[in-house]
């Protein structure tokens, strides 16, 4: 998905009635982002909107939101990177803890890479491969993907 599109997207969890597959006894499963980005500007326009929505973002009643990297995005979590990257990673942890975002790596795309299973935060879940992940979330919990 083209990152110009994310800022609309996100903003349509708020505002789009929820799909009969996402409802569970009328609360939403969540919704699922497929993110590839390749600068720490273009991860800050999409954490930046996560941001946005945490005053008017109830999970409880929207759901989650589960963010799946797998493009160069994941080397700005890296451990080696933090430095440079700390606000952004801190941002993120911030988004995960408070139950806005979940995020979720891609093993194949780290493999691709370079990137060591311990190289990344604890806070980001890793998954085998994004695109089987993606449709997991959706068949098995009901996700929206947007």
């Amino acid at each position: 998905m083209p990152i110009r599109y994310l800022p609309l997207l996100l903003s349509l969890v708020i505002l789009s009635p929820l799909p009969l597959a996402a409802q569970d006894n009328g609360r939403a499963q969540g919704y699922v982002f497929s993110v590839t980005v390749s600068s720490q500007q273009q991860l800050d326009v999409v954490l930046n909107r996560a941001e946005d929505l945490r005053e008017l973002f109830n999970p409880d009643e929207h759901g989650k939101i589960a963010i799946v990297l797998h493009g160069d995005e994941l080397q700005l979590f890296q451990k080696d990177n933090y430095l440079s990257n700390q606000s952004v990673v801190e941002r993120a942890r911030v988004l995960d803890q408070d139950n806005i975002i979940d995020i979720k790596a891609c093993q194949t795309m780290m493999q691709t890479l370079e990137i060591e299973q311990n190289e990344l935060p604890s806070f980001i879940e890793q998954v085998p491969f994004a695109p089987a992940e993606i449709e997991r979330l959706q068949q098995e919990q009901g996700f929206t993907r947007l």
